[in-house]
């Protein structure tokens, strides 16, 4: 059987090697940190056993108040970089391991006896475990399997700290050498450890492949979906939308080369990124949004009647029409054109939608832009903003503005049923 001193020389060589693995992969995703503090764990961990490993080589304060120090230090680590893993901040918990040996070192009954000392480290070792265990089961990473797998392996390390706190106060062993009972302790944790470290990995593994998923799906500039994204969430909205109808809501912002051209990519993009958050917080939460081209966006909605998606249209373009943006000379307003199709669900071809949605854009352009367009069967009725209001109706513009989209909507709604 393997000495425990060859043991801990092992651990520490295998853990150190983890650490500088996970640390490595930390410096090339540096907004993964769940990565470094994991790695960083493993070091304070790992090299405090190598601590004291080295007892009789070394200060026993060194080998035995300081390492131990450090090992349990690892398990503050450790549970930040599970926190981060979660999305979630540190906490001023995740120290109590470690302040438990230091206070407890205090005692001089306590720090000058090994059976003590040795139920001391394991008390700190079960609390680490146990935060560990705590933070798994209310996490929302990875599947629910994962995460029950991890709190039963914590939890099982847990009870058996106090397992071994219970026989070693009842043997009083005087050395290593004289705790079997820890030697078959150590080698259960470190296949509990081993296991958890094999399920992190795949955690964080299949967290990545969702992050290229998303990015494969996603336009970068704006967070919306893409053109793949956008089609494959209209085959998911198809299939489990509980409605009869889908609407397709095409947007082209009106004169958008021009800002470009003038005031520069820069503002162009402020356009871009503000419209995308202006659809998304508008959003119902039967709907799909994405980019599909330069100036270009789409939506998807599930719908009772035409009337809504023509609201979601209008709510949006005069809402987007309301933001300023600030130039190297004055602030300037844009304006967004809408082609609206709708079709019965069972009927529905996201082809064949987004060309008629098209078709619907274009006569929004042709009779002036900063409209929307709706196209029902062979029939497209168009919603034209008021471009009569005198000064004096300026004042009331804003508190009658969903009043008059209603009305606007209505009207619409009517001419597509007749």
């Amino acid at each position: 059987m393997i000495d425990v001193k060859t043991a801990f020389f092992l651990w520490v060589i295998q853990a150190n090697t983890l650490a500088i693995l996970l640390i490595a992969i930390w410096l090339h995703a540096r907004d993964q940190k769940h990565f470094l503090w994991f790695g960083i764990g493993f070091l304070f961990h790992a090299n405090g056993l190598g601590m004291v490993g080295m007892r009789g080589q070394i200060p026993d304060f060194i080998s035995i108040q300081v390492a131990n120090t450090l090992s349990l230090v690892g398990f503050s680590f450790w549970a930040k970089g599970l926190a981060a893993l979660d999305h979630r901040p540190g906490s001023p918990f995740f120290l109590l391991p470690p302040l438990l040996w230091i206070v407890g070192n205090f005692v001089p009954s306590i720090r000058d006896d090994f059976a003590f000392r040795v139920s001391l480290y394991n008390a700190g070792a079960s609390l680490g475990f146990a935060i560990l265990a705590v933070i798994a089961s209310r996490a929302r990473f990875s599947t629910s399997r994962d995460r029950t797998l991890l709190t039963l392996l914590w939890g099982m390390q847990v009870i058996a700290g106090i397992g071994h706190i219970v026989v070693v106060l009842h043997l009083r062993p005087t050395s290593f050498a004289d705790d079997f009972f820890g030697m078959w302790m150590g080698t259960f944790v470190v296949i509990c450890f081993i296991t958890s470290a094999v399920i992190l990995a795949k955690i964080t593994m299949d967290r990545s492949e969702e992050q290229l998923q998303a990015l494969v799906r996603t336009d970068p500039l704006t967070g919306a979906l893409n053109r793949r994204g956008f089609s494959e969430a209209y085959q998911r909205l198809a299939e489990t939308s509980p409605l009869d109808m889908l609407g397709v809501l095409v947007f082209d912002l009106d004169h958008f080369k021009q800002i470009n051209d003038r005031y520069g990519h820069t503002t162009g993009d402020r356009v871009l990124q503000e419209f995308a958050k202006v659809c998304r917080s508008l959003l119902p939460q039967r709907a799909v949004f994405a980019r599909t081209g330069g100036e270009e966006f789409a939506a998807i909605l599930a719908i009772s009647e035409p009337r809504d998606a023509a609201l979601f249209a209008e709510t949006v373009r005069l809402a987007f029409a309301d933001r300023s943006f600030p130039t190297g000379e004055a602030p300037i307003s844009v304006t967004t054109s809408v082609g609206i199709s709708v079709s019965p669900l069972h009927t529905a071809n996201l082809d064949h939608l987004l060309s008629e949605a098209d078709l619907a854009l274009y006569t929004a352009k042709a009779q002036g832009r900063n409209r929307t367009s709706v196209r029902a069967g062979n029939r497209t009725v168009t919603v034209p903003p008021s471009r009569e209001e005198s000064p004096l109706e300026e004042v009331d513009r804003q508190a009658d503005r969903h009043v008059a989209i209603l009305n606007r909507i209505s009207a619409v709604a009517h001419k597509l049923n007749d």
